[in-house]
């Protein structure tokens, strides 16, 4: 069952960001306490709207964005979109993407947006679903030494 986020959410959609981006490919070093920090900081502001999808009571994939405005109109920004590694390729990822779709343009939102990595798996399912690349953008960031 595929539904909006909700505050009691926080540990169960922590859980599928943890177990996510732990496995490959991404292999990071999440722990449950900072992979909860980042969902309620990302559903913590007024233009935070996320979705969850439940298996028999358990949260199992998750996507977590925020309404902005652009110049043509309200985007959906996706910050996070994450499937447990045991249901990926079983369909919930698309099926999560038609839902939210037609439950933003409900909202008089007119697109959605995000960055992934170039060549993992994430790229092939969003050009799969509709998702065109931009050739007028390039993601650029500045890390910090640490003094």
């Amino acid at each position: 069952m595929i539904r909006g986020y909700e505050t009691s959410d926080l540990s169960g959609a922590a859980e599928v960001f943890k177990e996510t981006f732990t496995a490959p490919p991404w292999k990071e070093k999440w722990n449950s306490e900072n992979a909860e920090q980042r969902v309620f900081e990302l559903m913590d502001a007024p233009q935070s709207m996320g979705y969850v999808c439940e298996e028999e009571g358990r949260i199992v994939a998750i996507v977590l964005g925020r309404k902005l405005t652009y110049l043509r109109g309200p985007e959906y920004v996706i910050d996070e979109f994450c499937v447990l590694p045991e249901f990926q390729n079983q369909g919930i990822g698309t099926e999560m993407l038609e839902y939210i779709r037609a439950d933003l343009i409900h909202h008089g939102i007119i697109a959605m947006v995000l960055l992934t990595t170039k060549g993992y798996p994430s790229e092939k399912f969003y050009l799969k679903n509709g998702f065109e690349q931009s050739e007028d953008m390039i993601f650029m960031y500045n890390v910090f030494d640490k003094i």
